[in-house]
């Protein structure tokens, strides 16, 4: 109490201490714990003591704890990116045609759920039709001529058309190909065996020649016998002077011609022989040069058919694709052409169609700096800016998909990354009362990991003196 006698104890001590304090600096008030205060000239209660004593360790051991917390105690940190809700594929798909027409019918307007392979727009078919008819015609008539060639190379009497064709017969324009087709067939066989059929027979009449030869040959072998054995007779006569010489001269004259007609005959046999081995030869390079040149309008007809089947397939894809429908389930928006009759550049925009169905996902911008520590895999929280905080809370998910390379944000010149965040499974079947639509903001907490409040406050310290150390 004020007034009172200190007794001599350490507390009068301190007491006396707290006291010279006081009076060291006289201009200066000294707080007590419990709100008191010591100035020069008083004397301090010694019950003040072990408050102030107890308030010291008080605060000593809640800095102790403090700092026993920031160097153990954990902070998750997370890289932080804005971030856009898109229908996983590419989000809005853009309608298109890739050759562009004449619009006959709009069959959807701004805001319909359309189904999938619906009808959206129709296009004017009268020049895609055309095509067609034109490019059928053509490949019709080298299938033909095609199955033609074929029966020549190989010498049928017929020709054997193929099933694409023949299914089709009764139809104008194919009938009237097939009969064109089989007039030539048989106007070039015709013509092919009229040819062999002269060679045939100069080859039967070369033959006829040479039997008749043959036979005047062998008449002319047995005269010379004859003769031979007359001579022989003759000489025996005139040996003993019963015959004249002139009979014997005679008959060796006779059987020298005879000779010689019998040379003559073998003669013209060489020559008929000769004759027949030309005309066969004849024969087989007419079949020869009918194959070379039916073989070679065959390959030019293939290569002709390669190349008309290919437009014909390119052609009709087009025909098809007079009817442009819905790629998928969704709503149409931005319907850009509304005039009937209206033209559609090629690759022109028609209208968007935003996906219902598709699974949703989060593509989150990252800043340059946090590429090093983003990477497939991490956790991540959601929050969807449009919904209040108490409302929706974070939703997990993780990073599915990191981008390759940096992209230039032409507004405000930065560098970004794009991150795809996938939401869990079970944060969609929460969401079961929350719509998610394309195009949705919304913000990206990316979990890197943990670190102390000391670690936290100290590194970039740390990176600072790093960079000091490195300056010139």
């Amino acid at each position: 109490m004020p007034g009172a006698k200190l007794a001599s104890s350490p507390l009068r001590n301190r007491g006396e201490n707290y006291v010279k304090l006081v009076k060291f600096f006289p201009e200066r008030r000294l707080l007590l714990a419990g709100g008191g205060e010591i100035t020069a000239g008083e004397r301090v209660d010694p019950q003040v003591f072990p408050i102030m004593r107890a308030a010291y360790r008080a605060i000593a051991l809640f800095i102790a704890i403090f700092a026993l917390w920031a160097f153990l105690a954990p902070m998750n940190s997370a890289a932080i990116a804005p971030g856009i809700l898109r229908a996983e594929g590419g989000g809005r798909k853009v309608i298109q045609h890739l050759e562009g027409g004449i619009i006959a019918r709009i069959l959807v307007r701004d805001g319909q759920h359309v189904r999938a392979g619906q009808p959206l727009v129709l296009l004017d078919g009268t020049q895609a039709g055309a095509r067609d008819a034109a490019l059928q015609a053509s490949y019709d008539s080298l299938l033909a001529q095609d199955a033609r060639l074929s029966a020549e190379r190989e010498g049928r009497s017929a020709v054997v058309y193929p099933a694409e064709l023949l299914s089709r017969k009764d139809e104008p324009g194919v009938a009237q190909i097939l009969a064109s087709s089989n007039s030539v067939f048989n106007t070039r066989r015709t013509a092919m065996n009229a040819q062999i059929n002269i060679l045939q027979q100069r080859v039967g009449q070369g033959g006829s020649e040479i039997s008749s030869y043959m036979a005047q040959v062998s008449a002319l072998g047995e005269q010379q016998k004859l003769l031979a054995q007359e001579n022989e007779g003759v000489k025996a006569l005139v040996n003993e002077g019963l015959e004249r010489r002139s009979r014997q001269l005679a008959l060796q004259r006779q059987e020298s011609a005879t000779a010689g007609q019998r040379g003559q005959l073998m003669g013209n046999i060489s020559r008929a022989q000769q004759s027949i081995s030309e005309t066969r030869a004849q024969m087989a390079f007419l079949r020869n040069q009918q194959l070379s040149e039916v073989a070679a309008q065959q390959r030019e007809v293939q290569n002709a058919l390669a190349d008309v089947r290919e437009k014909l397939a390119a052609s009709k894809d087009i025909s098809r694709r007079q009817q442009i429908v819905a790629p998928v389930e969704g709503t149409v928006v931005n319907l850009r052409k509304v005039t009937l009759g209206g033209v559609v550049g090629p690759g022109e925009p028609i209208l968007d169609l935003v996906p219902t169905n598709a699974k949703i996902v989060i593509m989150a911008r990252l800043k340059a700096l946090d590429i090093d520590v983003v990477h497939e895999g991490l956790r991540a929280e959601v929050r969807l800016t449009p919904y209040k905080a108490r409302i929706l809370p974070m939703l997990r998910g993780q990073v599915r998909n990191v981008s390759a390379d940096a992209t230039l944000d032409q507004a405000t010149g930065a560098l970004y990354y794009e991150a795809e965040v996938v939401l869990d499974e079970k944060e969609l079947k929460d969401l079961a009362d929350v719509q998610l639509l394309s195009g949705m903001p919304a913000e990206v907490y990316i979990n890197l990991g943990a670190r102390s409040l000391f670690q936290y406050l100290v590194q970039p310290v740390i990176d600072s003196f790093h960079r000091a150390m490195r300056e010139q």
